[in-house]
């Protein structure tokens, strides 16, 4: 078994973004396009809902949330096909590594399936703790530590769809067996280094709105656009750092399963891929 470091898999995010972070700020403005085409398209949604329903309650108007949610579901998508394809495929052409194809459409399938699998778990453990009654804590606890473990080992899904062009859990779980240790290591490190990121960014932009504004600028950081027209400078500042964290957090979430992913596909177990773009997919 090819010897697999926790920590330098959790690491390998800050390495990519030292050896690409032109490509990543790219990402950032990528992902400010995307936000604008959201905003835009639930705007124009919602007035066309307004005018056929003469209020806001109006499936047009469940429609404008829904499509809003999957337009932003697929803009994520494409950021980690982009951090997978700039890792795992970097000559394939695309537009600073991103492309909306079958690759993110794979991605989605499997996102979508696993948020439906720990719906599924959590919701069978509180039913059952709820038949059981005074156990039910217990079995609650029970049937989080089964998400984490059956998360642990379907962990490799996500590269396996985008690496070998197929949706396949079961190939994540043969890869996994034997490393569920070392793989809640790599998460458990990986969570924890995102979390302080997210810590200092936040205190960084306590204190430079506290400096501009007092305790009002600090409010900014909480308060939603209405913001805006009292400290704009605030506002932008926090929205600015906002969409470029999100790409760097992406990077920092999924470069470890690329590194866990090369680690145990090393030991011969690599399905024979076809490194050649898919058409029919368009560059973002």
């Amino acid at each position: 078994m090819t010897p697999f470091s926790a920590s330098d898999a959790a690491l390998e995010g800050f390495h990519l973004i030292r050896r690409s972070w032109r490509a990543i700020l790219g990402w950032a403005g990528f992902n400010l396009l995307a936000l604008i085409m959201v905003v835009v398209l639930s705007a124009v949604l919602s007035v066309i809902a307004a005018a056929v329903g003469g209020g806001t309650s109006t499936p047009v108007l469940a429609f404008a949330g829904f499509a809003g949610g999957l337009a932003t579901l697929f803009s994520q998508a494409i950021i980690v096909g982009g951090v997978f394809r700039l890792e795992l495929r970097p000559a394939e052409p695309a537009f600073l590594h991103l492309r909306l194809g079958r690759d993110e459409l794979r991605l989605v399938v499997v996102w979508l399936i696993t948020l439906t699998g720990v719906w599924v778990v959590g919701w069978a453990a509180t039913l059952l703790g709820q038949l059981i009654g005074g156990g039910g804590v217990l079995v609650e606890l029970l049937g989080a530590a089964l998400a984490v473990y059956l998360g642990l080992r379907f962990l490799l899904a996500a590269p396996v769809a985008f690496v070998e062009r197929r949706i396949d859990f079961v190939r994540s779980w043969r890869l996994t067996r034997g490393r569920v240790w070392a793989l809640l290591g790599m998460s458990a490190l990986s969570i924890c280094l995102i979390a302080l990121l997210m810590i200092v960014v936040f205190v960084v932009l306590a204190a430079i709105a506290t400096a501009a504004a007092g305790l009002d600028g600090l409010a900014v950081l909480f308060a939603g656009t209405e913001a805006l027209q009292q400290h704009p400078a605030v506002f932008l500042l926090a929205f600015a750092v906002e969409i470029i964290l999100i790409p760097v957090l992406w990077v920092l979430g999924i470069a470890p399963l690329v590194a866990a992913y090369r680690a145990f596909t090393a030991d011969g177990d690599a399905a024979p891929v076809n490194l050649k773009p898919e058409t029919g997919g368009s560059a973002a």
